[in-house]
């Protein structure tokens, strides 16, 4: 009795109906995922889904069960140091590729493939742009001025509450206010972080 919880190929029968129920990879290098000989399981790009699945599955497989896990406070900072890690990533990939005396090679049958660093560098692209414009769309920047203008508001505000219960004459308290102010704009200037004004 056959084993109905191995994969199987799945690929169409030819002048009937159905489908191949010979295992997944049968006769291939791929064995036990994609489809098999008879249904050009040794084509290259059938070869590269075989891969992919086979990638895939055990990624969701090391993924199951997992329950140690903390929860994201802060997405913007997560989503930053993703974006850096993955420019990293980018970067070592793309080292590697540098190195390739080609970016082919040939296969058994005869056949040329990408090779793999080629196509992960080209997948690292696409993800760090991808990253990089969720970033933009964000405006951080802008976030950050405005962030740093209400910390500004706020210790004006302050500053002018604490002089104003003071004895200090009229033209010290003026002094001081415009010395704060030359102070802030200098900050401003050599850009310090809304972290750095507020402490």
């Amino acid at each position: 009795m056959a084993d109905t919880g191995k994969p199987r190929c799945g690929g169409k029968l030819h002048k009937r109906d159905g489908t191949c129920t010979l295992p997944a990879g049968w006769g291939t290098d791929h064995v036990g995922y994609g489809r098999c000989r008879k249904h050009f399981g040794n084509a290259p790009n059938v070869i590269k889904a075989a891969e992919t699945e086979r990638i895939d599955q055990q990624a969701r497989k090391a993924l199951e069960g997992i329950t140690d896990f903390d929860a994201i406070t802060d997405p913007v900072e997560r989503l930053q140091m993703l974006a850096g890690r993955a420019e990293r990533f980018m970067q070592v990939i793309g080292d590697r590729v540098e190195q390739l005396t080609s970016i082919r090679y040939s296969t058994d049958e005869g056949g040329e493939q990408l090779r793999a660093e080629v196509t992960i560098y080209e997948r690292a692209l696409t993800a760090t742009g991808r990253l990089l414009v969720d970033l933009a769309r964000l405006g951080l920047d802008e976030r950050s001025v405005r962030v740093q203008e209400a910390q500004v508001a706020i210790l004006a505000g302050a500053l002018s509450q604490a002089l104003s219960e003071t004895d200090l004459p009229a033209e010290q308290r003026q002094a001081i206010t415009v010395r704060v102010a030359e102070l802030v704009d200098q900050a401003d200037t050599a850009t310090v972080s809304p972290r750095r004004l507020s402490a």
